[in-house]
C-alpha cells in the first residue's frame, strides 16, 4: 500500500474592499479615514506591533523636527499642551498608541506579503501573505493601498541607522557615519558625544537651519508664497551659520522649501552638529571610493583613512517592488510614486500609496484623507 502523498495545506482566502498594506502612521490613517466612510479596509502587517519602524528601529535621541501642530493624525484631538513643540520619539510613540485604541484599529499582524497582482479579469487586486508556521493566505480587495513605507564587505562594525540606538559602545573609535541628512547629523553628534572620533561623509549640498526656523517658515507658508518664505529662512540660516563651505558643506541654489519640493531633500535641522564640526571635533570627508580590506575606506579625493566602525545613515529605500509585480500603476523602477506631487498618491486601476510624499506626518494625513476620499467616489461611481 503507498504511502499518502502529502499535500499542501490549501490557501485561505480572505476578501476586503479596502487592503492596506503596512500599520504605521500612514496605514493607521488611512485606515480611520476609511472607517469614518463606513468603507471596509484589512491592515496587513509584517511584524507584530503597530509604528514598529519607531518602535524598533528607531536611535534613543530622535525627537520630531516638525513642530506638533503639524504632526497631526487625521481627526485625532489636538495635541496636549503639556507636550513640547518638538515631541520625542516615545511621545509620538505614545500618541500613535492612543490614536490605534481611540479608534479600535485592529491590523492583522504577522502577516509577510509575498505577491500583489492586479486580476483584470476580474478589476481586484489579489495580495498573497505569509503567517505564523508558514501558513499562507490570499487577500482580494478592490482597493489596495500601500503604505509599508521605505524599508528597506566591510569587516569592521557596519550598522544601518535603523539599528542604531545610542553611542555608548564607540567610545574611543574611530567612527564613519556615511550620510549627511538629519539621521546622519544627529547619530554624527551622539557618537561625538560618546567619545567617538567621528567623520561624516558629505558628498551633496543641503540646506542647514534650526527648528526654530522651520517653524517659522511653515507659519509664514500659511500666508505667504513659498519664495519669499524661503529667502527669509535661508538669510536667517546665513546670519546664522555664515559660511559652511569652508568646512565641506555647500548650500544649494533653490532656497530649503523649494529644494525640499522639487528635489525631495529635507534641509538639515541642526541640533548641535555644525558647532562640533566647526570644532573640530567632527569631520566632514568626501564621498567613498570603495572600501578596502578589513577596515579602510577609500575617499573620491583619493585618500584613505582606517575605522573601527561605519554607520550608514543613509535612509530607506522602499522594498515594495520586491513584492508587488504590478507596481509600474504607481512606482517607478525606484520604488517611488510615478507621479509627481500633489497627485503621487494616486495610482492606475486601485492601488494608492500612503507616506511616500516626504512631507512628513502632515503629508501622511493628507494622503490618507485624499486615498479615502477618492476611494468612496470610485465607490459611488460604481454603484
Amino acid at each position: 500500500m503507498e504511502a499518502a502523498a502529502d499535500h499542501e495545506p490549501a490557501m485561505s482566502v480572505h476578501n476586503t474592499t479596502v487592503l492596506i498594506i503596512g500599520a504605521g502612521p500612514a496605514g493607521l490613517a488611512t485606515s480611520v479615514c476609511l472607517s469614518k466612510l463606513s468603507i471596509a479596509n484589512t491592515i496587513l502587517e509584517k511584524e507584530h506591533v503597530a509604528c514598529s519602524l519607531w518602535k524598533t528601529r528607531a536611535y534613543d535621541r530622535l525627537r520630531l523636527h516638525v513642530a506638533k501642530q503639524y504632526c497631526h493624525l487625521p481627526f485625532a484631538p489636538p495635541h496636549s499642551p503639556s507636550l513640547p513643540t518638538f515631541m520625542s520619539k516615545d511621545q509620538f510613540v505614545a500618541y500613535v498608541d492612543t490614536y490605534v485604541s481611540t479608534f479600535r484599529i485592529q491590523p492583522t499582524f504577522g502577516r509577510h506579503v509575498t505577491s500583489a497582482a492586479y486580476d483584470a479579469g476580474t478589476g481586484k487586486w489579489r495580495v498573497e501573505a505569509q503567517a505564523a508556521g508558514g501558513r499562507r493566505e490570499a487577500y482580494v480587495a478592490e482597493f489596495l493601498v500601500v503604505a509599508s513605507g521605505e524599508n528597506g564587505g566591510f569587516d569592521g562594525v557596519t550598522v544601518h541607522s535603523s539599528g542604531y540606538r545610542n553611542g555608548s559602545g564607540f567610545s574611543g573609535k574611530d567612527v564613519l557615519v556615511v550620510g549627511c541628512g538629519n539621521s546622519g547629523m544627529e547619530i554624527g553628534l551622539d557618537l561625538c558625544n560618546h567619545g567617538a572620533r567621528v567623520s561624516i561623509v558629505v558628498r551633496n549640498p543641503f540646506h542647514v537651519v534650526t527648528r526654530g526656523m522651520v517653524h517659522l517658515g511653515m507659519q509664514m507658508m500659511k500666508y505667504m508664497k513659498m519664495e519669499y518664505v524661503d529667502s527669509v529662512v535661508a538669510s536667517m540660516a546665513n546670519l546664522y551659520y555664515g559660511d559652511l563651505s569652508k568646512y565641506g558643506i555647500r548650500r544649494p541654489s533653490d532656497g530649503p522649501f523649494t529644494y525640499k519640493s522639487t528635489a525631495g531633500q529635507t534641509p538639515v535641522i541642526d541640533v548641535g552638529t555644525i558647532d562640533k564640526i566647526r570644532a573640530g571635533q567632527i569631520q566632514v570627508v568626501p564621498g567613498i571610493k570603495r572600501v578596502k580590506g578589513t577596515s579602510e575606506v577609500e575617499f573620491a579625493d583619493g585618500t584613505t583613512r582606517r575605522f573601527d566602525a561605519i554607520v550608514f545613515a543613509t535612509g530607506y529605500r522602499s522594498s515594495a517592488n520586491s513584492w508587488l509585480k504590478d507596481f509600474r500603476y504607481i512606482f517607478n523602477e525606484e520604488g517611488t510614486p510615478k507621479n509627481r506631487t500633489p497627485d503621487h498618491w494616486r495610482g492606475e486601476n486601485g492601488i494608492y500609496c500612503a507616506g511616500y510624499s516626504k512631507m512628513g506626518i502632515n503629508g501622511i494625513s493628507n494622503d490618507a484623507e485624499a486615498i479615502s476620499q477618492d476611494i468612496m467616489r470610485q465607490i459611488m461611481k460604481k454603484n
